[in-house]
């Protein structure tokens, strides 16, 4: 393992191997949830479902709060601590800032997603021990993969979520890279694109068709 520091102090550990591995198919993904489900294990299963079908990096799975779903939008997850980002132009002293976003939720996602939540708890994956007003370490979405064979890594999870849509918005002749980097939360490639606002209802609707 290689033991990498983030801008903002934290300290993780990535496979090195991890670059060298395929994103999976959408049979194997199919076969995964399945495998998953049968086993009971519902907390991958969570975690990895809000990595492919809603492109959540670990860090917003971790930070993601019950009383988040639906804050702003129905069906949809209000992540506050997302992914740290960029600020700013200047190359001597660059500022980062921890992002925050409204992430769609597909219909079948949501439903499941709503019978596994635990409205009393802070944090929708579930602690069985531990200090529950906190947060799991991004770490334990890395354990949750390996307990259970899961043969790709969290990361790829993003991949796979943005290969899907791409597929789909490819198959319909609808390929549309600002709608792709709005749901990914990644930021305006240009001025133009920080003009506007892409309609929530039209978010769910392509989820819907892509994972629902």
């Amino acid at each position: 393992m290689v033991r990498i520091q983030r801008k903002d102090g934290i300290i993780y550990e990535r496979n090195p191997m991890r670059t060298k591995e395929t994103i999976p198919s959408r049979e194997q993904y199919k076969q995964t949830l399945e495998r998953l489900s049968t086993e009971g294990r519902w907390d991958c299963l969570i975690a990895v479902r809000l990595g492919c079908e809603m492109g959540m990096a670990r860090i917003d799975i971790c930070n993601a709060e019950v009383k988040n779903i639906d804050k702003h939008h129905k069906r949809s997850l209000w992540v506050e601590v997302s992914k740290l980002v960029k600020r700013g132009r200047s190359k001597e002293k660059p500022i980062y800032k921890m992002r925050s976003r409204d992430i769609p939720v597909n219909s079948n996602l949501y439903s499941v997603l709503m019978n596994y939540v635990n409205k009393d708890a802070k944090y929708i994956l579930r602690r069985e021990r531990g200090d529950i007003s906190k947060p799991f370490d991004v770490q334990r979405i890395n354990q949750l993969y390996e307990e259970t064979r899961i043969p790709w890594s969290p990361h790829k999870s993003r991949h796979y979520f943005r290969t899907q849509l791409k597929r789909w918005m490819r198959e319909n002749r609808c390929y549309d890279e600002e709608v792709i980097d709005a749901l990914m939360g990644h930021q305006p490639r240009d001025a133009r694109e920080m003009y506007g606002v892409i309609d929530e209802d039209y978010k769910k609707e392509i989820v819907d068709k892509v994972f629902g």
